[in-house]
């Protein structure tokens, strides 16, 4: 990511470092009840709601970055992905290392997954609006 292109969106690169803030505590806090409590499948029955959770998350996450940097280039679109990936692979990874967590491969892969799903949003609100 260009450090100038955040600097000419301060309030877009507060929201997102914010998000991402509170993405981070949400995925290293002990839940509640161990979180057992949630549902063992999502929408459409087809993957359990953690996985949309992860997916719909990452989405956010990945707007916004694409947002931060008003990604129009190939280049900005891939770093918004990029981003987001590598920043839900780390969390999985220190994930790993806590007692009440663990490194989920199925989770980085619905991160993944919202994370493109983010950037392709993004580029059909960009056409969509002639931005």
């Amino acid at each position: 990511m260009t450090p100038k292109a955040l600097k000419q969106r301060p309030r877009r690169t507060l929201a997102v470092v914010g998000y991402a803030l509170a993405v981070f505590v949400a995925s290293v806090v002990n839940p509640p009840g161990g979180g057992q409590e949630m549902a063992t499948t999502g929408p459409f029955g087809l993957v359990g709601v953690d996985k949309w959770l992860h997916a719909i998350g990452y989405t956010v996450l990945s707007v916004g970055l694409a947002s931060a940097l008003d990604a129009r280039t190939r280049r900005l679109l891939l770093a918004s992905a990029a981003g987001a990936v590598i920043y839900g692979a780390g969390i999985e990874v220190v994930q790993g290392f806590l007692p009440y967590r663990s490194l989920s491969i199925a989770d980085f892969g619905a991160n993944a997954l919202g994370a493109a799903l983010g950037v392709a949003i993004w580029v059909a609100v960009c056409r969509t609006s002639n931005r």
